[in-house]
């Protein structure tokens, strides 16, 4: 099955009790990132002077995808990736949610706690989402040394600079990661939209900030 990018990362930042990790606190700025760079590689979006603006306004057909279109659009102005962050976030965690449930890779369980409505997202096959575990085992030869892909880098990217460390890459060092990240800095297959780069390296700057500020406020 084939899942986009801000879907492989909420599948990390999930316990297999389909509850949020102890480590998936800015997940939906990380969430909101992987849709800026899959909308930039499908050349929905182009950054120019530090902000982006939308080249092809028309619904790609993924709800997540032209979730986030519409808020950019609906923006007002051309904005820098860092304020588009918290535009695209707002309602994109369960719309992500929601999209697994309905293609039958999680399901929605009712919870509450202190009478709040909180409800689990545990895998649908009762183990780990087939998805995931493709996922996981792309990351692990990532971090063994081996050829990556470019998606793979993009979404170890991500999960870093949201803080998913320990759920992407458990029992890894975030030091061994990085130090892989920047040995295969270029994969051997890149994005096919030159943007993408930039607008990455954008949304990363933007997490690790608002990660840090989340850290160092509790």
């Amino acid at each position: 099955m084939t899942v986009n990018l801000a879907e492989d990362l909420l599948l990390l930042g999930y316990q297999d009790d389909g509850t949020p990790t102890q480590d998936a606190g800015t997940l939906d700025y990380g969430l909101a990132g992987a849709v800026l760079v899959e909308l930039a590689a499908a050349g929905r979006i182009s950054l120019s002077g530090g902000r982006v603006s939308v080249t092809d306004p028309k619904a790609t057909g993924d709800p997540v995808l032209d979730h986030g279109l519409r808020r950019i659009t609906g923006y007002g102005r051309e904005a820098t990736p860092g304020e588009l962050l918290d535009g695209i976030r707002g309602g994109l965690r369960d719309l992500v949610l929601d999209g697994l449930v309905a293609r039958g890779v999680l399901r929605r369980e009712p919870h509450r706690v202190l009478l709040v409505p909180l409800p689990r997202y545990p895998s649908a096959n009762g183990g780990q989402p087939d998805a995931e575990t493709a996922t996981r085992a792309k990351l692990d030869l990532l971090v063994k040394g081996e050829p990556t892909d470019t998606r793979t880098h993009t979404l170890a990217t991500l999960a870093l600079a949201t803080g998913l460390t320990a759920s992407a890459f458990p029992g890894v060092a975030r030091a061994t990661v990085e130090r892989r990240l920047a040995e295969v800095s270029e994969p051997a297959e890149p994005w096919p939209v030159a943007a993408v780069r930039e607008i990455l390296d954008e949304v990363q700057v933007s997490i690790i900030a608002i990660t840090t500020m989340f850290m160092t406020s509790g």
